[in-house]
């Protein structure tokens, strides 16, 4: 198991799929730690991956996406969708029969030693019970076509947010915006 201690790096939401990992997390030492914490996230997801199907050597040939995201709505919206993806894939049919990711930690509390609880989540209520209510409230909600298929804002994209605050963003890093939408509607 990768210590996210070690490279003190908070995760706040996370989902193990069959062929790639999904994260959000902030790097608290910068990119440097980050890139050494992801290294050993990638080399740890091959090893049991490669295990489980008698495969050798790297597994995840795309390279790291790790957009920017405008704020805590935006940041609610990220984890749902990464708690959806067993869904989407047809792996399961609800978010809760997928044990490999946050989502139970979040939604009914089950204790999760690679979870550090997001502000985000945390502002959604005064008591734990409340949290998970608006948490799983978040999930009642049906899936609008834009979420059962991939979201390129949601994983391409270098910034999640509002389209004002990601063209602002793309300007100040000197990027043009893509051709595709940007905004994020959670």
């Amino acid at each position: 198991m990768v210590s996210r201690r070690r490279y003190i790096v908070n995760v706040s939401s996370y989902c193990l799929m069959g062929s790639h990992p999904h994260l959000v997390c902030r790097s608290i030492q910068g990119q440097a730690a980050f890139s050494s914490f992801w290294k050993v996230v990638n080399w740890g997801f091959a090893h049991w991956y490669n295990r489980r199907t008698s495969g050798r050597g790297q597994v995840v040939m795309e390279r790291l996406r790790s957009p920017r995201i405008q704020d805590g709505r935006h940041q609610l919206a990220v984890m749902r969708y990464g708690d959806l993806n067993p869904v989407r894939a047809g792996v399961v049919s609800r978010a809760s029969d997928w044990k490999w990711s946050s989502h139970c930690h979040y939604a009914y509390g089950k204790p999760d030693d690679l979870v550090t609880d997001a502000p985000e989540y945390l502002a959604l209520g005064r008591t734990w019970a409340e949290r998970r209510k608006a948490y799983l409230h978040l999930f009642a909600v049906p899936l609008v076509e834009s979420l059962m298929t991939r979201r390129w804002d949601l994983v391409e994209a270098p910034f999640i947010g509002e389209e004002r605050w990601v063209a602002l963003r793309l300007r100040f890093c000197g990027l043009s915006p893509p051709r595709r939408a940007t905004v994020a509607r959670a």
